[in-house]
């Protein structure tokens, strides 16, 4: 029988966290409402967005791989983002944006991203801002990327969304369990595991998903040429909690640095660690077990490169779920591994006329088969896929892209699978 081990250490860390979560976000609000009261300055709206038209064609149509949770993808027919932002004085602004997509099939308002930024001070070479609400995922070089006027293709890289066969509200009862289900987790009728948690259908966990925000509280700032960003959030990379409700007692901590070379160059480091459990599966947790002992823990780093009429991003990731009921083959608790990476290329050709490229691929790492024998199999199946297409400015707001993309999972007997796509943006 296992000894149950003592919490006061562990309910001391959450506590903390979540006290200087709060004080900062209130921190936040009396500055805000005190600037907005003290300076003689009107509050001001901006309002702007986005409205993508995509027509895709070849093949079988939109794979699944791109669709997101929500019922979503960036190759959707129509999608329309409307941004809101509210200045209440030259330090206190409100930050809003909302997706309008017909394919949709959750409830509106989870399309909100709200979030207050506080400018603390700003000097010459330096600056530092606080940022409560729906935070910006605080990982990686998507950044602007992930918006049409900016993406130089229709898709995102696959780390910012596809979806793996570990699931954060179910668990595997072993490892034979779960690589019965390699290849299932694109599907919200992914139905999971034996091992205990939520039955019903839904997505497996990517590495880090983008497509929603998480709650929390974040400083952003630069020294020079450094930028940087240190946030607490509700839920993880993995698995964002778009509600102020947590699923679990935990908190993850993510940062973010960025040093800029020369104008040419510039190199981001990042990392996150938060626990991913839903607390669905403590009841089936083995004794003395608690869901916030099993992390995600992801490490990132990219590169940024741009000459003449060339601009060039790669970025890596490396990634690591602590889960229950996985062991090797002498019976030790094992982690599950995976990682991504991607080189993504834009090349003026002539005025107004872009080329751009990129090559994605996503893999995961071994554990023991489960048969007895000792050998070791990845624990889901690997992707590659390559995004080429030409895009061409009509005007400063209007961009017409047309890109092709093949992709391949590595499945039995899986091939690659090819389709086009046309796609009208326009920012207003």
């Amino acid at each position: 029988m296992k000894t149950k081990r003592p919490r006061t250490s562990r309910v001391s860390a959450k506590v903390g966290i979540r006290t200087c979560s709060l004080v900062i976000f209130l921190l936040v609000v009396l500055n805000g409402v005190s600037l907005a009261g003290s300076l003689d300055l009107g509050s001001k709206v901006f309002v702007n967005g986005t409205l993508d038209l995509t027509t895709a064609f070849g093949n079988e149509g939109v794979p699944q791989i791109h669709e997101f949770i929500r019922g979503d993808s960036p190759f959707d027919p129509v999608r329309l983002r409307l941004f809101g932002d509210v200045a209440f004085n030259r330090r206190l602004t409100l930050f809003n944006q909302f997706l309008i997509d017909p394919d949709i099939r959750f409830s509106p308002k989870s399309f909100l991203r709200s979030y207050l930024r506080l400018n603390v001070f700003e000097i010459q070479g330096a600056d530092l801002s606080i940022q409560a609400g729906k935070i910006p995922t605080v990982f990686g070089n998507l950044g602007s990327r992930a918006y049409s006027p900016e993406n130089p293709l229709v898709s995102v890289p696959l780390v910012y969304h596809y979806f793996s066969s570990l699931r954060g509200n179910q668990l595997p009862a072993n490892n034979l369990d779960l690589l019965q289900e390699r290849g299932n987790g694109l599907g919200r009728e992914f139905g999971g595991f034996e091992g205990g948690g939520a039955r019903r259908g839904f997505n497996g966990l990517p590495i880090i998903y983008d497509t929603c925000w998480d709650v929390g509280v974040q400083v952003i700032g630069s020294v020079s040429r450094f930028e940087y960003s240190v946030a607490v959030t509700q839920g993880t990379l993995s698995g964002p909690r778009t509600q102020a409700l947590d699923d679990n007692g935990g908190k993850q901590l993510a940062l973010r640095l960025k040093h800029a070379f020369s104008e040419e160059l510039s190199i981001g480091g990042s990392f996150a660690r938060g626990p991913y459990l839903d607390s669905l599966v403590q009841p089936a947790l083995s004794e003395g077990g608690q869901v916030e002992d099993f992390n995600q823990r992801v490490y990132g780093i990219d590169v940024e490169y741009g000459v003449g009429h060339l601009s060039v991003v790669a970025e890596f990731v490396s990634n690591l779920w602590q889960a229950p009921n996985i062991t090797d083959f002498q019976g030790n608790r094992s982690d599950l591994t995976n990682w991504s990476g991607y080189v993504e290329g834009k090349y003026g050709l002539r005025p107004g006329l872009f080329a751009a490229f990129r090559y994605d691929t996503l893999g995961f790492g071994k554990i023991d088969d489960g048969s007895g024998s000792g050998e070791r199999v990845p624990w889901d199946y690997g992707v590659h896929s390559w995004e080429m297409g030409l895009g061409y400015y009509l005007t400063d707001q209007v961009i017409g892209k047309i890109v092709q993309q093949v992709h391949k999972i590595h499945e039995p007997e899986g091939s690659w699978k090819p389709f086009w796509a046309v796609q009208l943006s326009t920012s207003f």
